[in-house]
């Protein structure tokens, strides 16, 4: 048998790809996460992180240290041009769920999870995938990198997002047309996180705001210490062809769409005055999965946005990609860790089982959320059929308590996948189950 530079092979250092490095560590397997850029640096601004993957955050000993520079979710104030509509409290959330909904610095974040999949360690940098080489003859699945240098390793996982180069290489070696199936939506988010924001107190500490304007809408986070991590979102006729995320992005240019709007958080109630006070801004075109082909190919398996792409209106790109990594960590302890089996023995033909069976578990969920998601941002936007759109966002935004959307988030928050064979959580959480 051939020897092999990990049992596991990662391809992308995101949230999907260090978690299910973290992950397959703890099962005493070994992995390498391929990254292909230089250096890791801060990008994005905040990140939600809902009840439904803090629990393996937790099983994986990283959300004490989340909870250390994250802001729960208490209230949700919905406010329609200057008029307020409804306050929603989320603050039940950890009583019903085990866990809150959390609101944190994206890069924060990040660095939690590179230090639980054993950073440098673990991660290569630089380390642009040019060509995976998956042959049912081989006893290893070989990963070239630009250069030249080729990895071994018993399976591949692409975890390297929306323009994934595992993807398209899959793609291509099954003859099929490279065309892409995740499209662009026709919007844009323009997005950032300011520093605290220093005329907000206790009262606004864990309250965020969803505005609903005539022409555009826009959501604010609560983040800690009442830094404010926002969202706007706007159309767009194009999307650049090579990369989701804008270059050159200014606070200019979110105060010329948002600049006049209102904000209760603003001391003048216009919303330039958080832009001003931005740490980071970003602007990124929208894409959303609209065929869902298989998660695996062979001894190639995907997570995230490379395998799922969702809309991001209710936040659940990253939780969905942590969902996909339990569910491989599940499977790997079920067919390899648990009855002590040797990995080396495995053929080819048993491993595209087990990633056949991930794509299976995993597939109608996925489906699932992204259809959620996509059938909230027409709410969230008023954009249903017939012309219905204001008045349905309007009965239900005003109208529909508190604990009718806690209720009914039961299907989506009470699902918490933990991996069996880790260290068991320090108690159990009311309202999970385990995938």
């Amino acid at each position: 048998m051939a020897n092999v530079d990990a049992d596991v092979l990662i391809i992308g250092g995101g949230i999907g790809g260090l978690t299910l490095a973290a992950i397959v560590r703890r099962l005493g397997l070994s992995c390498k996460v391929l990254e292909r850029t230089e250096v890791l640096s801060p990008v994005g601004a905040g990140i939600s992180l809902a009840p439904n993957a803090l629990a393996l955050l937790d099983q994986i000993g990283i959300y004490q240290d989340i909870l250390k520079t994250a802001q729960p979710l208490k209230t949700i104030q919905i406010t329609r041009n200057d008029t307020l509509w409804q306050k929603l409290d989320f603050s039940t959330c950890e009583a019903t769920f085990g866990y809150p909904v959390l609101s944190a610095e994206r890069h924060n974040f990040h660095r939690l999870l590179y230090n639980a999949a054993g950073g440098e360690e673990t991660v290569i940098l630089n380390s642009k995938v040019t060509n995976i080489i998956d042959d049912p003859n081989s006893s290893v699945v070989t990963v070239v990198v630009d250069g030249g240098k080729e990895l071994r390793g018993r399976l591949v996982i692409g975890a390297d997002g929306i323009r994934s180069v595992t993807r398209r290489i899959l793609a291509g070696s099954a003859d099929d047309k490279a065309a892409n199936t995740i499209k662009f939506t026709g919007r844009v988010h323009m997005s950032g996180i300011t520093a605290p924001l220093k005329n907000c107190g206790k009262e606004e500490l864990g309250v965020a705001n969803w505005l609903l304007y005539d022409d555009s809408i826009l959501t604010t986070w609560p983040c800690i210490e009442n830094r404010q991590w926002f969202i706007g979102v706007m159309k767009a006729d194009s999307a650049p062809r090579d990369r989701s995320v804008w270059a050159g992005t200014t606070p200019d240019m979110i105060k010329d769409v948002y600049g006049e709007k209102f904000h209760p958080f603003a001391e003048s109630k216009k919303f330039s005055e958080i832009v001003d006070q931005s740490e980071r801004v970003l602007a990124s075109n929208v894409f959303a999965e609209v065929e869902f082909p298989s998660m695996s190919k062979g001894r190639v398996a995907l997570v995230g946005d490379a395998a799922h792409s969702m809309t991001s209106f209710f936040g659940q790109g990253a939780c969905q990609a942590i969902e996909d990594a339990a569910v491989l960590g599940n499977l790997l302890n079920e067919w390899v860790v648990a009855p002590k089996a040797d990995f080396n023995k495995f053929t080819h033909k048993d491993l595209s089982l087990m990633l056949y069976e991930y794509s299976e578990r995993r597939k109608q969920r996925v489906q699932d959320l992204a259809k959620f998601s996509a059938d909230f941002a027409r709410l969230h936007t008023a954009n249903l059929p017939f012309g219905l759109g204001p008045l349905v966002r309007k009965l239900v935004y005003s109208y529909v308590p508190s604990w009718v959307w806690i209720w009914y988030l039961r299907w989506l928050y009470g699902v918490q996948p933990t991996v069996a064979g880790l260290k068991d959580l320090s108690e159990k959480k009311a309202g999970s189950t385990t995938n």
